[in-house]
């Protein structure tokens, strides 16, 4: 680095650390934007300071040039990270209507009012197996955010049994992001990390599974204590900061069609986000998909039209869907339930309205998140940077590895540009420490996602819940310091002993 580029890292990090104290410190409204757009402006620095770079192999490229992003690139980075995460965009926008839909019928909101009431006295039980449940779904599934579609009804679950926003956080979109931290077969970050490296999937799949039974227990242990305390508390009642809370069901409501549907909504996601045989060898899933649109009424392919283009093989085939195949089921079935509680068109219309409403905000710091990304990626910075960063050791080291995975990730978030970006080099230049490596980019992409401002996941929870970064901070770091420790010993273990 030349001794202007030092000065322009330096000012760069000095104005986002003063932001930083600033919002922390005096900032009192919209704080989560502001963690958002403090970031997108330490990316855009990065790109004054940094030059655009890519690896060929083993080799380093620098063009000699600094692409710059300045006002005009706003719209652009818009339009990115847009294209970037459309297919989520419109699932939460699809989620929303639905839960809008559900929290409006009469079925839903007896189903939410007798769990609450038979689960009361059992908060820590239902704690620990809803959290369970969430890490396993995102530890295994091949999309990481179908895990949601679940999140809103289990938070309405919690919050009715007087528990605090926190503890159904932690249970919900933290216990999901702990099975990112230690990611077994699933997530669709894992796959591509993987695609771009030619890694199997059962490198390093020990090791990342005794982090995800050491975080998953270690989290847990903070989220009881913590709800404990609540529950000594009678006065707490955060109940409304429930966007689709439920009221009163009438006497006579019933909630077992309500219980069909989820039941066979569940069924269906893990039929459908289990890569059966990629990852186990299972096939008969996908034989009965290919049986299934061969169907034919004449020379008419009946099941292949009827579905659609999604339908088609690899696309279609269960242990392959996307979040377009979960988007259409929940269209189907927030349908079903407005037509079994004869809810009048207009306010149908009404309550989808409303929930996508609801999820302006949550969308809006997600795609703040993918814009960070859009910003680096155009110009080139991370492999520059991941460049400049493993120089710091002659061969291997864990440490300074460990160090480069932190600093990529919390500029990715989307682990699989990761692995086109800077993947191949890595796996190519340290071909002898594959396990390692992979498992160290792997867990600390997990561990930045618990707490950096660019964790697509993290914003919407917090948003979602009206959850104040700076108070989510604060609960957290114990459990972040003691994960932190467990995995610089591992990466120590791997390597040394």
């Amino acid at each position: 680095m030349s001794v202007i580029q030092i000065i322009g890292l330096i000012v760069v990090l000095i104005l986002t650390i003063l932001g930083g104290v600033f919002i922390a410190l005096k900032s009192k409204k919209h704080n989560l934007v502001k963690w958002v757009g403090l970031f997108l402006f330490l990316s855009i620095g990065l790109t004054w300071v940094f030059g655009y770079g890519f690896f060929n192999g083993t080799e380093f490229s620098d063009e000699g040039m600094v692409y710059r992003q300045g006002l005009t690139d706003l719209p652009y980075l818009i339009n990115q990270a847009i294209n970037f995460s459309l297919d989520k965009i419109v699932f939460l926008l699809v989620l929303g209507g639905f839960y809008a839909v559900l929290s409006v019928s009469n079925g839903y909101k007896k189903l939410v009012s007798s769990i609450a009431e038979k689960l009361k006295g059992k908060e820590t039980i239902t704690i620990i197996l809803v959290s369970l449940l969430f890490t396993a779904m995102a530890s295994l599934f091949n999309q990481s955010f179908v895990a949601l579609v679940f999140v809103p009804f289990i938070v309405s679950v919690l919050l009715e049994m007087k528990l605090d926003k926190i503890t159904a956080f932690s249970a919900t979109f933290g216990s999901i992001l702990i099975g990112l931290l230690g990611v077994t077969y699933g997530s669709e970050g894992l796959y591509y990390f993987n695609y771009y490296t030619n890694i199997g999937i059962n490198t390093g799949l020990l090791y990342r599974l005794i982090v995800l039974v050491v975080a998953f227990v270690l989290f847990n242990f903070f989220t009881v204590i913590h709800a404990r305390k609540v529950l000594k508390d009678k006065k707490i009642n955060e109940v409304e900061a429930d966007p689709f809370k439920v009221g009163k069901a009438p006497q006579k409501a019933k909630a077992w069609p309500v219980v069909v549907l989820f039941s066979i909504l569940f069924v269906l996601i893990i039929l459908g986000y289990m890569r059966w045989e990629g990852n186990f060898g299972i096939t008969v899933f996908n034989d009965f998909h290919k049986w299934l649109l061969n169907i034919k009424i004449g020379d008419f392919q009946i099941f292949r039209a009827f579905l659609g283009t999604f339908s088609m093989e690899t696309y279609g085939e269960f242990g392959n869907w996307n979040l377009f195949h979960v988007s259409t089921i929940l269209i189907v079935f927030g349908s079903l339930i407005a037509l079994m509680n004869r809810v009048k068109f207009s306010d149908y219309i009404s309550a989808i309205g409303e929930g996508v409403k609801k999820m302006i905000l949550p969308i809006g710091l997600f795609v703040g998140t993918y814009m960070v990304m859009a910003a680096v990626y155009m110009a080139g910075v991370m492999p520059t940077v991941t460049n400049l960063i493993m120089k710091f050791s002659s061969s291997f080291n864990p440490f300074v590895t460990a160090l480069d995975a932190l600093v990529v990730n919390v500029f990715h978030p989307d682990l699989g540009l990761t692995g086109y970006l800077v993947g191949t080099y890595l796996v190519s230049a340290y071909a002898q420490n594959i396990e390692i490596l992979h498992t160290i980019f792997v867990t600390l992409y997990g561990f930045v996602g618990l707490i950096a401002p660019t964790s697509g996941i993290l914003l919407i929870g917090l948003s979602y819940l009206d959850i104040d970064y700076k108070i989510w901070l604060k609960y957290i770091w114990m459990f972040v310091l003691g994960i932190l420790v467990i995995l610089l010993v591992l990466f120590t273990v791997m390597f040394y002993i």
